[in-house]
């Protein structure tokens, strides 16, 4: 099954991505995108799907997987206590922002390593796990910090096992890949206004109807769908960081009436955006 192409976006006011969530994710949604990916599951039992390797993890996992290696989403909401930790690290972070200083070179093997997907022992698990936890009572800088200080731990460790002989990546198609990485940029750059099909047609050189089936089959999904994804994403970063009112998060997120923005905002995260609020705000 070709994996579904993930667009993933930094935590605003941060330079990497970082969400936990309890319980954790546990549909096997599978897919892939270019971020490195640091993933720690506090609890639970469940088949882990990682490249070509198929296995089995029990009382909790944590795994660093590398750039363009297809996946599926962890976690298992069976377990009371069960919550999943995401972390999602850019290659221009890792390549221009760890990569050249000479101190990170231990953290730069770890990444190498992260292209054979790696799983961490109990010790390391463990004792990740909690500095995790702690990673969200931190402001951006702090969390900044505290990610450094967790990739130092796991780049100086030999607690872990490689899931693959050989490297995981997948070499996506150039010519898609190309397409997908505009669509991204223009999405980046324009979500806060009306963006018109004809303007993404000519941007990828197809046409109108050749783009829709294009962006469907490349990530499994319309292009309304996706924006809509990527607004929500943008309104949860909003109300979660700032006092912006309801109104001021609808419009800078992208949308213009209150009823659809309500509307949509409860598909995607079961919550209106003020309950939303008061939720992550009370974690």
């Amino acid at each position: 099954m070709k994996p579904i192409y993930e667009n993933i976006q930094p935590n605003i006011g941060s330079s990497f991505y970082s969400h936990m969530v309890s319980p954790g994710c546990c549909e096997p949604f599978w897919h892939i995108h270019p971020e490195f990916e640091l993933v720690y599951i506090h609890s639970g039992s469940a088949e882990r799907h990682v490249g070509s390797d198929v296995s089995n993890y029990k009382n909790g996992d944590l795994l660093l997987i590398g750039s363009n290696i297809p996946h599926s989403n962890l976690g298992n909401s069976d377990h009371a206590d069960n919550c999943e930790i995401v972390v999602q690290m850019s290659t221009d972070f890792i390549e221009k922002r760890i990569a050249p200083f000479p101190e990170f070179m231990k953290v730069n093997e770890l990444f190498d390593r992260s292209s054979f997907g790696i799983s961490f022992k109990k010790n390391v698990k463990e004792q990740v796990g909690i500095l995790l936890q702690e990673m969200f009572k931190y402001d951006s800088f702090n969390k900044l910090i505290k990610l450094i200080e967790i990739l130092h731990l796991l780049a100086s460790t030999n607690e872990y096992t490689l899931l693959h002989a050989k490297s995981a990546i997948i070499e996506l198609q150039s010519n898609d890949y190309t397409r997908v990485n505009k669509i991204n940029e223009f999405v980046s750059a324009n979500y806060q206004r009306t963006i018109l099909l004809k303007e993404l047609a000519e941007l990828t050189g197809l046409t109108e109807t050749s783009f829709s089936r294009f962006f469907k089959k490349v990530t499994g999904k319309t292009f309304i769908c996706f924006l809509n994804e990527y607004r929500i994403q943008k309104a949860c970063s909003l109300l979660a960081n700032n006092n912006n009112s309801i109104s001021e998060v609808m419009v800078d997120s992208g949308f213009i009436e209150p009823a659809h923005f309500t509307r949509i905002f409860k598909r995607y995260t079961s919550y209106s955006p003020r309950d939303y609020r008061k939720k992550v705000r009370n974690w």
